[in-house]
């Protein structure tokens, strides 16, 4: 009997249970449009066709790093639950650094002509996220969620991220992470804009009345079954009393 209260109850429990829980979507990611850095050493030179992409800044070095997505064709519906992140691979670094993610407004660059000349008049955000990088052949990832999403409230079809060092921390500041010029075999370690959101239903009912309804059936189901198991033992007792008292009279016959 335990178990016929039991397993409805705990089948109502999972159906609540599963009303909480928003269904994680596959990540969505995207290649960049334009991937480059530039060099303030070299300030005239620029370096779109390498297959990395530098970051560096210390006595004899100041680089950062320039990509630009295309977000207009993006299937991602911003909620509650939206995360975006630029995923970069690293297999080069020279002392451990921190590197802040900036949001630059200017899409009018490539990175065939993109220079340190022509880069440092533009203007960039406050960093959205810092990352120690300190180990080679691994990923690493900056959230950038708040500046994609402000990108498309002001419908620009392109977004510029630029990669900065903020802190060297220890040593030489420099790290090198492979751009979207790969070889074939290596495109799987290009730069990634990658979108990751809980799916939540359009014309689902408020959550507090899905809890509600679930709760209050579930304490229905356990009453009843109780008063069902109840009138079982009070109907069992009855025709054990009855059992007895006929056995008592053909005893005395």
């Amino acid at each position: 009997m335990k178990h016929k209260i039991l397993a409805p109850t705990i089948l109502l429990i999972l159906f609540v249970s599963s009303a909480l829980i928003a269904n994680a979507s596959e990540p969505e990611t995207i290649m960049p449009l334009e991937d480059t850095y530039v060099d303030a050493f070299s300030i005239d030179t620029p370096f779109g066709d390498e297959d990395y992409l530098e970051v560096s800044n210390y006595a004899s070095g100041l680089s950062i790093i320039a990509l630009m997505f295309d977000i207009s064709k993006v299937t991602h519906v911003f909620n509650a639950s939206s995360e975006v992140k630029l995923r970069l691979y690293c297999f080069y670094v020279a002392s451990p650094h921190i590197v802040g993610i900036h949001w630059c407004p200017n899409n009018t660059w490539n990175e065939e002509n993109l220079t340190f000349a022509s880069f440092k008049g533009f203007y960039r955000t406050n960093p959205e996220d810092v990352v120690r990088v300190d180990s080679i052949d691994v990923w690493y990832e900056w959230k950038v969620t708040n500046f994609v999403r402000n990108a498309v409230e002001e419908d620009h079809e392109n977004i510029t991220l630029t990669l900065e060092v903020k802190d060297p921390l220890e040593g030489p500041a420099r790290s090198l992470f492979a751009s979207k010029d790969q070889t074939p075999q290596d495109r799987e370690y290009s730069p990634q804009l990658a979108f990751t959101y809980g799916e939540t239903e359009t014309n689902s009912p408020d959550i507090t009345i899905i809890v509600a309804i679930g709760l209050t059936a579930t304490v229905a189901i356990i009453f009843l079954a109780w008063k069902f198991s109840e009138r079982h033992k009070t109907k069992t007792r009855h025709r054990k009393i009855r059992s007895k008292s006929h056995l008592r009279r053909r005893q005395e016959k």
